[in-house]
C-alpha cells in the first residue's frame, strides 16, 4: 500500500494549487495563540514549547492511522497516506514551477524576477546574490528544497507511515514559525531547528547516496567524504553538485540556468531510484 500511496501522492501533488489546506498559515496562527499562554507558564522557550506545537495536530493523525488504518479493507489508510504525503510535500508552488520561474527570469536577464524566484527556492530566505552567481545558488537551494519537500517526507512515510510524513512537515513548520517571528525565543528556535536536523540526518545520507547513483557516483562520493566538517546543508548541496559533474567549490564555477534544469532532472532520476527501492522492499516483505 505504501508504494501505491507514494505514486498516487506524487501524481496528485503535481496538480494541486498552492496554499489551501496545505498552507502553514493555520499552523502559524495556532503558534501565535499558543506562545503567549505558554510564556506565562515558562513552558515555551524549551522542548515543551516545541512539543505542544506539534502534538495537538499529530495525535489525531496517529489515532486515525493506528485505529482506523485497516478499515474498509485498507481504503482509509490509503486515503490518509495520500493526504499526509500531499500535505508533507508543502503548500507552495511545485518544484517544477519554481525551477521554471527562475530559469526563465535568469535567461531573459530579469534580475529582480530571478532574485524573487531564487528566494522562493531558498524557502523564503532572502540573501543578496550577484546575478551571475544565482544559478549556482539556485542549484544548491533546489537540492535542499527537494530534501525537505520530497525525500525526507518520503523517508519518514516509509518508516512510520502517514504519521511520519505528517510529523516531519509539522516539525519543519515549527522551525519556520521560529524563523518568521523575531520574538519566538532562542530556546524554542534552537530546539525546533535541532529537531529538524535530527530528522534530516538519515534522509540526507540516503539522498546523497541515491544522488550519486543517479549521477556521477565517484565525484559525489568523494565530495561527501571531503565535506565531512561542513554543515549538513552545505555537505548535501555540494554532493548534489558533484553528482551533476560540477567541479568542487575550490575552482571557479560559471554555471547557467542549464545547471538548475540538470539538477531538477537528476532529482527526478533520484525519485525513480527511491521508488524502485520501496518496490523492492515491498516485494521482500510480501515474499
Amino acid at each position: 500500500m505504501k508504494l501505491l500511496a507514494l505514486i498516487a501522492a506524487l501524481l496528485i501533488n503535481s496538480h494541486l494549487p498552492p496554499g489551501g489546506w496545505r498552507s502553514a498559515r493555520g499552523f502559524f496562527r495556532y503558534g501565535a495563540w499558543l506562545q503567549p499562554r505558554l510564556m506565562r507558564l515558562h513552558a515555551w522557550d524549551n522542548y515543551l514549547g516545541v512539543a505542544l506545537m506539534l502534538l495537538p495536530a499529530l495525535l489525531p493523525v496517529a489515532l486515525l492511522q493506528w485505529g482506523l488504518g485497516e478499515a474498509l479493507f485498507g481504503a482509509v489508510g490509503l486515503l490518509l497516506a495520500v493526504a499526509a504525503l500531499c500535505f508533507a510535500f508543502g503548500g507552495g508552488e511545485s518544484l517544477e514551477a519554481e525551477v521554471a520561474a527562475f530559469t526563465a527570469a535568469w535567461r531573459r536577464g530579469d534580475e529582480p524576477a530571478a532574485a524573487a524566484a531564487l528566494k522562493a527556492l531558498a524557502g523564503g530566505r532572502d540573501a543578496q546574490t550577484a546575478f551571475e552567481a544565482m544559478p549556482e545558488a539556485a542549484t544548491g537551494h533546489l537540492l535542499l528544497r527537494a530534501r525537505t519537500r520530497l525525500f525526507a517526507p518520503v523517508f519518514w512515510f516509509v518508516v512510520l507511515g502517514p504519521v511520519g510524513a505528517f510529523g516531519y512537515r509539522l516539525a519543519v513548520m515549527a522551525r519556520a514559525f521560529g524563523d518568521c517571528h523575531d520574538n519566538a525565543g532562542p530556546g524554542y528556535c534552537g530546539r525546533a531547528a535541532g529537531l529538524v536536523a535530527a530528522l534530516d540526518w538519515l534522509p540526507d545520507r540516503l539522498m546523497a547516496l541515491t544522488l550519486a547513483l543517479a549521477g556521477h557516483f565517484s565525484a559525489a562520493w568523494t565530495v561527501w567524504e571531503q565535506e565531512v566538517t561542513a554543515s549538513a546543508p552545505q555537505r548535501l548541496a555540494e554532493t548534489g553538485l558533484a553528482a551533476l559533474g560540477v567541479p568542487p567549490a575550490t575552482t571557479p564555477r560559471d554555471l547557467t540556468a542549464d545547471a538548475v534544469e540538470d539538477a531538477h532532472a537528476l532529482l527526478r532520476r533520484t525519485v525513480y531510484v527511491w521508488l524502485a527501492l520501496v518496490a523492492v522492499g515491498v516485494l521482500l516483505v510480501l515474499g
